[in-house]
């Protein structure tokens, strides 16, 4: 099953995903836009990866693709809590020139928020985000999420610490 909003699909990962999200995660600029990290990755380490997705059962990692354009990112629910009904939100955009900038980030966003209240049954959905990382932050706003608070100097990045915006979203707080 899909899940559908607008001109926006998220859809299973196939393998032939496997080459946008090796190279969206091998991207600099998107690595800089993030809290975590990586190494580079290979095609090997990508398929081996991709082999062994189906084993975790906390998490949700699914291909945004737009009608125009195809694949364009992926969007995540990970640490998937079902006692406490919560979990973490994660979202990556491919820098191809012609995508960012037209919404398609809200709009799944806002896809997979109301996917996880209405069918999973969670009650929280919370994120990380780089305080100088201000696309982010304002989607985040945009999509109905509060700041919680400032992690000081968590992720070090280019030389520097820097802070993480704590956001968190609760079922009923949602945009439609």
């Amino acid at each position: 099953m899909n899940i559908i909003y607008e001109d926006i699909v998220l859809r299973a990962i196939e393998e032939s995903d496997l080459e946008i999200l090796r190279e969206m995660i091998n991207d600099p600029e998107i690595e800089n836009l993030v809290g975590g990290f990586s190494f580079p990755v290979s095609r090997y380490e990508q398929k081996k990866w991709y082999e062994n997705i189906h084993l975790k059962k906390d998490e949700l990692r699914l291909i945004i693709e737009v009608r125009e354009a195809g694949p364009i990112g992926v969007i995540m629910l990970t640490d998937m809590d079902w006692k406490n009904r919560n979990a973490q939100f994660h979202i990556k955009l491919s820098s191809r020139s012609n995508i960012r900038g037209k919404g398609y980030g809200t709009k799944a966003t806002k896809a997979i928020i109301n996917y996880a209240f209405m069918q999973l049954g969670l009650h929280c959905i919370y994120s990380y985000v780089l305080e100088d990382n201000l696309v982010s932050n304002k989607m985040h706003e945009k999509c109905g999420f509060k700041k919680e608070g400032i992690l000081r100097e968590r992720v070090y990045k280019n030389g520097t610490f820097k802070n993480l915006i704590v956001w968190s979203i609760l079922k009923g707080e949602q945009v439609v």
